[in-house]
C-alpha cells in the first residue's frame, strides 16, 4: 500500500515551489502595497497562508509550538496579525511587514519542515479522525463542504488546509502582483 502522505507531500512541494516563484522577487513595498479599501495587500496572503500552515502542522501533526513563536513577529516587523478565517477585511488589509527578507526566511523554514514531515507520517494517521463535526471556525468554508456532514480524516483536513488553501492564495498573489507592476510568475 502506498503512503497517502507521500502523495500529499508531492503536491505540497510543487505548490511551495509556485509560492516561491510568486514571492521571491517581491520588494517590501510591493508586498505591503494597499491598492484601496477592500483590496488586501500581498502581505495578507503571505501571513494568512504561511502562518496557517505553520499552525496547522504544529497543532495537528506535531503537537508542538509553531515556528512563528521563535520571535518571527519581531524579525519580520509584522503589524496587523494574526489573521485567521473570519478576520474582518478592514483589519486584514492593515497587515504590513518591515522585512521581506525575514519573512521569506520564515516562509522557507515552514515549508522545509512540512516537506520533511509529510513523508515520515504513518499511513494510519492519514485516516485518523480529525473531528467528528466540523468546528464553527470552519463553518461554510471548503473544509465544511469537504466534510459534508461526516467525520473528517486528518489526511483530508491537511489536504484542504495545506494544498487546496495554498493554491487559492497563490491566485490572490498572482492578481496582486499585477497591481504592483509584476508579471505572473507561474
Amino acid at each position: 500500500m502506498t503512503n497517502p502522505w507521500n502523495e500529499l507531500g508531492r503536491r505540497v512541494r510543487a505548490m511551495h515551489r509556485v509560492w516561491s516563484s510568486v514571492t521571491d522577487d517581491l520588494t517590501l513595498e510591493q508586498a505591503n502595497h494597499h491598492e484601496r479599501a477592500g483590496v488586501l495587500p500581498i502581505t495578507f496572503s503571505l501571513l494568512h497562508y504561511v502562518s496557517g500552515e505553520d499552525r496547522f502542522v504544529s497543532e495537528r501533526l506535531l503537537e508542538t509550538a509553531t515556528i512563528w513563536s521563535d520571535d518571527w513577529a519581531e524579525k519580520t516587523g509584522l503589524t496587523g496579525g494574526p489573521i485567521r478565517r473570519g478576520t474582518p477585511i478592514a483589519v486584514a488589509e492593515q497587515a504590513r511587514l518591515t522585512s521581506i527578507e525575514a519573512w521569506l526566511a520564515y516562509q522557507n523554514a515552514v515549508y522545509a519542515r512540512t516537506e520533511a514531515l509529510l513523508p515520515e507520517l504513518p499511513v494510519e494517521r492519514y485516516h485518523e479522525i480529525a473531528f467528528e463535526t466540523v468546528p464553527q471556525n470552519f463553518a461554510g468554508g471548503f473544509v465544511d463542504l469537504l466534510a459534508d456532514g461526516r467525520p473528517l480524516a486528518i489526511g483530508d483536513l491537511m489536504d484542504a488546509l495545506l494544498y487546496q488553501h495554498g493554491m487559492r492564495h497563490i491566485g490572490e498573489i498572482e492578481h496582486a502582483r499585477s497591481l504592483v507592476g509584476l508579471q505572473g510568475a507561474g
